[in-house]
């Protein structure tokens, strides 16, 4: 068994995992739909995610705190990143699994566009695309790495272990508040509830047709960069009207078919 779990608010994690999945012959799962069920991981597997605040987001350690573990051959884990990969990911990654004896065999980063509105003005669909393509290369390295099952572990800047670590702290402290900061301009919402259906947390219920945020947010952004009217802000570069998609990934394909779906609640 060869399985991908990965998780992607707009779609540069799911656009990577597609490519190793092709590259690599693996299955391909998103986490975020089986968060609930029981996991068993068995035989190779791989986590493939994007950079939250210099770590990893809270539903792949929930995942990975959660999952039942069977017989392991590889593990290699994939941090999707606006820069060119730093961080505590892998150090996160590692301590969860030592604790259930499991070695973390391989890791490394890809490079792909931003997307965090509250920082990034989001790019054009042009400037994403070569953006993207500019990391085909890289992403060709590491499939054939985890075709053969190479070793590798990216060395992490120790000197900045510390200050990292306080950002991620600090960053996972405001998600309990984080909900207050989306906005919805009601003259452009039209209540499709797409903001509902790529919510990967369920955190969005739909009343009278309009997104009302509960307070578990993971802070992907998804709402707001997939909303097609742009009727969501949250701060920052968000009073623009850019937003983000990766240009290669559908918007359906980024729908979480999840239970407990709220709509029209009154």
């Amino acid at each position: 068994m060869k399985t991908i779990y990965y998780f992607s608010g707009t779609g540069n994690s799911l656009y990577l995992g597609k490519i190793l999945k092709k590259n690599c012959s693996y299955n391909l799962v998103n986490l975020s739909a089986v968060i609930d069920e029981e996991v068993i991981l068995e035989g190779d597997i791989g986590i493939v995610f994007p950079i939250y605040a210099m770590g990893i987001p809270k539903i792949v350690e929930e995942f990975l705190k959660k999952v039942k573990i069977g017989k392991i051959d590889y593990f290699f884990a994939v941090a999707t990143c606006g820069g060119s990969g730093y961080g505590i990911p892998f150090n996160q990654i590692k301590n969860i699994l030592n604790e259930k004896n499991i070695k973390l065999d391989y890791t490394n980063y890809c490079h792909m566009p931003d997307n965090y509105l509250k920082l990034f003005k989001p790019l054009s669909t042009e400037e994403a695309k070569k953006d993207i393509n500019s990391s085909k290369e890289k992403i060709d390295v590491i499939s054939k790495h985890i075709l053969n099952k190479k070793s590798f572990i990216t060395k992490e800047k120790v000197f900045l272990y510390l200050g990292f670590l306080l950002i991620y702290k600090f960053w996972r402290y405001g998600l309990k508040k984080v909900s207050k900061s989306f906005k919805l301009n009601e003259k452009r919402c039209i209540s499709c509830g797409i903001c509902m259906e790529v919510c990967p947390v369920n955190n969005i219920d739909l009343v009278e047709g309009k997104p009302i945020w509960n307070n578990n947010c993971e802070e992907c952004l998804a709402c707001a960069n997939l909303c097609p009217t742009i009727a969501i802000s949250c701060g920052g570069k968000s009073k623009y009207d850019l937003r983000y998609k990766n240009p290669y990934i559908d918007i359906k394909e980024l729908k979480n078919n999840l239970k407990g779906r709220k709509n029209d609640k009154v």
